[in-house]
């Protein structure tokens, strides 16, 4: 199946941040964006059933099981209007490095005039110390 076949879906994955010494373990929500596959159902050992989607994560490719109350299918407007987002930020990403290029040329530009005496610069006058008598 190609990805163009599969529907674009927002889903919510909980991301736990290592605890440090004496707190507790974090949880935050992240909101990502994927592909649908498809529907499954999981039974654990207490004979609960499961709802879940099988959802491929957009940017790594990972396959999640995603609860199914926190998948969102997209309309053609939000997935137009996620794009148009992804490429302002892929320009600003580029324009970035652009500028961090031409910041870290710049000092070795400084560096060269620096290494040369300016010829317009008066000359320091030398000290000339006494003899001790």
């Amino acid at each position: 199946m190609n990805r163009e076949d599969l529907r674009v879906v927002e889903f919510t994955v909980i991301e736990k941040t290592k605890a440090k010494k004496g707190k507790k373990t974090q949880k935050k929500a992240k909101k990502l964006y994927g592909f649908f596959h498809l529907w499954g159902t999981n039974v654990n050992g207490k004979g609960n059933e499961r709802f879940f989607g099988l959802v491929e994560e957009a940017v790594s490719g990972n396959l999640l099981e995603v609860s199914y109350k926190d998948i969102r299918f997209l309309s053609e407007a939000e997935i137009e209007e996620y794009h148009e987002t992804a490429d302002a930020e892929v320009e600003e990403t580029t324009e970035a490095a652009v500028v961090a290029e031409e910041v870290a040329a710049a000092p070795a530009a400084d560096e060269t005039q620096t290494a040369q005496p300016d010829a317009a610069a008066p000359a320091k006058p030398k000290t000339v110390r006494k003899p001790k008598a």
